[in-house]
């Protein structure tokens, strides 16, 4: 399916010439007008949320380009292309200057539901395996626990099979992607695929093609099969934010749909666009996000984001100032699903710590079980 979405989208329209615009008394010799109408030319051709975004793309052009040929400067082009860029508020589309940095047409503002000092405190006896520095897993509460804050490389599948492979056996699964803002999306399909024992349509893709491409039907579905030898069937808790973009929020949003499944935290980002890179001329470049993306519900996800089941307030005032809420939230419901608890260790503190089913058996000790779990009033709100 990823070839097949790659050869489409490889024939997306090819550069349309500008539209007559005033005449303009800048000299031929001059690089800025041919700059601007390079990239101009190229997001008419190939970006696809201009009508969804309710922007004028040709009244940009009539607006901006004058401005362009007043400039004298490389800054003074690229801030004029910034200008144009803004209103489409798409955290796919940046420029990069000769020396290899980004600069982003738009910075989202939105709080992140995620404090590193409580997070580290969480994962101090876990037994934390750090794969990478933003990527690693343990053990929280009794259940398996995996902090993947990136699909970007050196995370691949192998890597997330060896943290899958360790929590096999596991009576459920904590999987933390509220920081990640995004990278592979074929690893974080690939990784979605191991929790399926059946075909589904991860997402559905739109993309601007020319004239000659026929019998292709729009938007595209993503479909994912099952893969390994075996799968995590068991439940799945996955923690979200709007910190999550772009190949997150594909993966939220596929993972929602699995019946084992319950998606907690916040909505994701909002952003998706597969963007590519472009030449712009004096070393820099440009990129273009390619697609516009739906969830399997055929919701947009660009501006939207992907929405949990359940929102967990964000109100670390309001609870121990060594704790991780979310966590601990999620440590909770799965104790609820399974009728697994973490029970608190004996006096002797040497004692190890263990499961027990069902603690209805032992009421006594259910309080105990639970104080560890954040109260569910002051946590969830409806969504």
């Amino acid at each position: 399916m990823f070839l097949a979405i790659t050869s489409v989208t490889a024939c997306v329209r090819p550069p349309v010439s500008p539209p007559p615009g005033p005449a303009s008394h800048v000299s031929a010799a001059s690089p800025y007008v041919a700059q601007f109408d390079s990239l101009w030319s190229r997001f008419e051709a190939v970006y696809p949320s201009f009508a969804y975004k309710h922007v004028d793309w040709r009244a940009q052009r009539a607006r901006f380009r004058p401005r362009a040929e007043r400039a004298r400067t490389q800054d003074e082009l690229v801030a004029v292309l910034l200008a144009m860029l803004a209103p489409l508020r798409d955290l796919h589309i940046w420029l990069v200057d000769p020396r290899g940095q980004v600069v982003p047409s738009y910075k989202p503002s939105q709080v992140v539901n995620f404090d590193a000092r409580r997070w580290n405190l969480a994962v101090r006896d876990a037994n934390y395996i750090v794969r990478t520095p933003s990527v690693g897993d343990g053990v929280m509460g009794g259940y398996a626990y995996m902090h993947v804050g990136t699909w970007k490389a050196p995370v691949n599948e192998d890597m997330l099979e060896t943290m899958l492979l360790r929590a096999r056996d596991a009576q459920g699964l904590i999987i933390d992607v509220r920081t990640n803002s995004g990278g592979s999306d074929a690893v974080a399909l690939a990784f979605a695929a191991r929790f399926t024992r059946r075909p589904f349509a991860a997402s559905y893709v739109r993309i601007n093609t020319d004239s000659g491409v026929t019998g292709v039907e729009m938007p595209l579905a993503r479909t994912i099969n099952p893969r390994g030898s075996w799968q995590f069937t068991r439940p799945v808790i996955v923690i979200s934010g709007r910190g999550g973009f772009s190949a997150t929020e594909s993966f939220v949003a596929a993972m929602r749909t699995l019946p084992q499944v319950t998606v907690i935290g916040d909505t994701t980002g909002g952003a998706s666009g597969n963007p590519a890179t472009y030449a712009l001329g004096a070393g820099w470049q440009f990129t273009v996000p390619r697609w516009f993306e739906y969830g399997p519900d055929r919701q947009p996800i660009e501006w939207r984001g992907v929405a949990p089941h359940l929102v967990v307030s964000w109100q670390p005032g309001s609870y121990a100032n060594d704790r991780d809420p979310l966590i601990d939230a999620a440590v909770g419901m799965l104790g609820e699903r399974t009728g697994v608890y973490r029970i608190a260790p004996a006096a002797d503190p040497s004692t190890p710590q263990h499961q027990e089913p069902s603690p209805e058996a032992h009421p006594e000790r259910l309080h105990e079980s639970r104080e560890r779990v954040p109260p569910l009033d002051s946590l969830f709100a409806p969504h």
